[in-house]
């Protein structure tokens, strides 16, 4: 069960049903987790940042800025593919987290941007692999900016993006090779 607060915006103009059913549809399209699975999804309507995290495991508490729902060219309104991606990332960190073999860090743990950086590259890369659209270079830019400008830091992006079954110590493994290689004045 799926419960989203609030039910009713001030702020903007969302549609909590219709929220409720993109949420549902992600959770049912990520095959690692149970359609029955209970999570509460608490968005901050007044932050038009698209921030996003998973607050909670049992049961699943996600915490989503209204800026990750709203849609890119109608502001204020709820995006169905913006919601879609998001809550698909979620669900699929959210079976990282749960999944003993990936060896995710407890929830409370703070990653370097790094870290951070890689592992979302690998979700939207598997987002990405669940039919949503995603704009591949936004991200390839940004993992550049925590990673260098180099060869190495787009082959390691590559490997990212494209793999369905690494760890968090793989992922980490990884980040930090493209690390090692940047060169500091």
């Amino acid at each position: 069960m799926i419960a989203i607060r609030p039910q009713t915006f001030s702020k903007v103009d969302f549609d909590a049903d219709l929220i409720h059913t993109l949420a549902q549809r992600a959770l049912e399209n990520v095959a690692e987790l149970p359609d029955d699975l209970d999570v509460d999804v608490e968005i901050d309507e007044s932050q038009a940042t698209n921030r996003v995290k998973v607050v909670g495991l049992d049961p699943v508490a996600l915490h989503v800025d209204g800026g990750a729902l709203e849609h890119y060219k109608v502001p204020r309104t709820v995006g169905e593919l913006e919601s879609s991606i998001t809550f698909t990332r979620l669900f699929l960190e959210v079976a990282d987290r749960l999944s003993e073999s990936f060896g995710a860090p407890d929830i409370d743990t703070e990653l370097t941007h790094a870290h951070r950086m890689a592992w979302d590259v690998n979700l939207f890369g598997r987002v990405s692999r669940h039919g949503l659209r995603i704009h591949q270079p936004r991200y390839r830019y940004n993992f550049r900016n925590r990673h260098g400008f180099s060869d190495l830091a787009d082959r390691t992006f590559d490997r990212l993006w494209s793999s369905d079954d690494l760890s968090f110590a793989a992922i980490t493994e990884l980040s930090d090779g493209a690390l090692d290689s940047v060169v500091t004045p």
